[in-house]
């Protein structure tokens, strides 16, 4: 049974981050396989999925219907669904105005209004009502975003939603879900005496930089994850091997308990795949974007480019200096034409970040035009931070293959085992960082006048 109650007034969660957790339970729910937790959770996941399809559109303006249904194709929304669940639904939160064709009843036009009216996260929360939520999923909401934010015992985490105006019946059932559905998790604290629940992205929420927050850790577990982790800040989407410093396993824990974030991309074309890794957002800068990074999509992007600048290389064509391309991605707003440009790109252009235009003028050549500037943008910064800020040498299009295969950092976490190192890892740092949230709750209080 669903339920339009809404939140109560009293709660500490403001709107931008439970729709935030929206995306976070967004990306996980994409691993469930079991039937019963896709089901309980169907609201959250169907109001996932059209936020997911309304980012895709941001940018394009006004869209053709052929081009809608076969962006939600490439998001697994069949057309049936589209036209029934997934357009009214976004018209009514007023994300996008259609037409339809009169005389065949099929979709005519799209023209998008994402991202006018506010950031992504804020317009999450619209179309989730839009989908009436049952109580537990609400709940679900709640327990995601709360434990993205602090690491509490199982009884505190439960103290906290009750005073959000859950009941024991609800909040018992949504912590069973995210835990369930691996959207949060939990260590057993021997110092504790008790289960801890977090969630991975724990670290993306806290506003110090991870780097500051491991120098108070005991020197056993420090100088390693220090390193790591300020090396994944200092310089994103470094390849795996750039980690041949660490120990494999204390990368391999970090990467489980989401220190860092590990994306891996796998080219149709060039054989092998490689693993680029990333510090998590903070979650005061992406409250700055208007499309979260919850979705990835600058880490898709920068993956794509680092990619084919590797295979370049590796197959003796001209060296591709990737700031190069980007910049003038940027720049003049298209790239090209190029011979793959039409068959290698098609993981960035479903998710809407490029689109790619035949070439009148040179059949079987296109253009790789820009869509999606703040991510291109942000995509650039990462490249310059890890490469510099070089002239570089030219791009040739026709050296590239990028990846045709892409694992989020959420399937990451998922197929890396459940070692005693990462627990170890895990127990030390969230129990450390409950500690430094404590002591600036306690100076905030005596601060206050």
């Amino acid at each position: 049974m669903t339920t339009k109650q809404m939140t109560p007034a009293s709660t500490p969660a403001s709107s931008p981050r439970l729709g935030r957790a929206l995306f976070y339970i967004h990306q996980q729910t994409r691993l469930i396989t079991q039937p019963i937790i896709r089901a309980k959770l169907g609201q959250l996941i169907s109001a996932g999925d059209a936020m997911g399809y309304a980012v895709t559109l941001k940018d394009h303006k006004i869209l053709t219907g052929s081009m809608a249904i076969e962006f939600a194709a490439q998001a697994g929304i069949g057309q049936q669904r589209l036209m029934t669940e997934i357009l009214p639904k976004l018209e009514e939160a007023d994300l996008i105005a259609y037409t339809l064709d009169l005389a065949t009843a099929s979709l005519k036009t799209i023209e998008e209004f994402v991202g006018l009216s506010g950031r992504i996260i804020d317009q999450a929360m619209k179309v989730t009502e839009k989908y009436g939520p049952t109580d537990v999923e609400f709940a679900v909401l709640h327990c995601t975003e709360l434990a993205s934010w602090a690491p509490l015992t199982m009884d505190q985490h439960a103290e906290q939603l009750h005073n959000r105006g859950f009941n024991d019946t609800v909040i018992e059932e949504a912590m069973k879900l995210t835990l369930a559905a691996a959207v949060n998790q939990r260590v057993r604290s021997s110092e504790l005496g008790e289960y801890v629940i977090y969630n991975p992205n724990v670290w993306s929420a806290h506003h110090m930089s991870i780097a500051a927050f491991l120098k108070g850790l005991p020197p056993a577990e420090r100088d390693s994850l220090l390193g790591l982790c300020e090396q994944a800040a200092n310089s994103p989407g470094l390849v795996l091997n750039s980690y041949g410093s660490f120990q494999p396993g204390m990368l391999s824990s970090a990467r489980k308990v989401g220190l860092v974030q590990a994306a891996t991309v796998k080219s149709s074309v060039a054989s092998g795949q490689q693993t680029y890794v990333f510090s998590p957002m903070l979650e005061s800068e992406d409250d700055k974007l208007q499309t979260t990074e919850v979705l990835h999509h600058r880490k898709m992007f920068v993956a794509h480019i680092l990619y084919g600048h590797e295979k370049a290389i590796a197959g003796r064509g001209r060296i591709l200096d990737p700031r190069v391309l980007v910049r003038t991605l940027l720049r003049k707003g298209s790239v090209g034409p190029a011979s793959n440009i039409a068959s290698d790109y098609h993981m960035l252009e479903a998710n809407g970040v490029v689109a790619v235009r035949p070439s009148d003028e040179d059949p079987g050549r296109a253009y790789l035009d820009l869509v999606k500037k703040e991510i291109v943008e942000g995509g650039l910064g990462w490249i310059e931070s890890s490469y510099g800020n070089g002239t570089g040498t030219g791009a040739d299009l026709s050296t590239l293959n990028p990846p045709s295969i892409w694992t989020s950092p959420e399937a990451d976490r998922k197929n890396l085992p459940d070692t005693g190192a990462a627990m170890e890892i895990a127990e030390s740092t969230i129990l450390r960082l409950r500690e430094a949230r404590k002591e600036a709750a306690s100076a905030a209080r005596y601060d206050t006048p």
